[in-house]
């Protein structure tokens, strides 16, 4: 899970041009990848402990759910140059 977290890290960075996506299963991918970005961002700001602990365990949850929806969505639309566009923001940081 670490290396998710650091491997992910990079999502913070990432265009938001993937928010027009319109096709449901883009958008789930999307809204789980924006998730991920949110609670990575959070994470190392103030709070305690415990709180940053949340904070990881909420990043990998939704980081994992990203990475798993981005095999799904780019295996489905392969042939889709819209959807493989929207992808390509996110491949470097969540293609294995």
């Amino acid at each position: 899970m670490k290396y998710t977290l650091i491997a992910l890290a990079c999502l913070v960075s990432l265009p938001a041009a993937a928010g027009n996506a319109t096709n449901p299963d883009v958008k789930k991918f999307v809204d789980a990848a924006d998730l991920c970005e949110h609670f990575l961002g959070e994470i190392g700001g103030p709070g305690s402990a415990k709180e940053q602990k949340q904070l990881v365990n909420k990043a990998n949850r939704y980081c994992d759910v990203a990475k798993r929806q981005f095999k799904k969505v780019d295996a489905k639309y392969k042939t889709d140059k819209e959807v493989q566009t929207i992808l390509d923001d996110y491949r470097d940081e969540l293609e294995d």
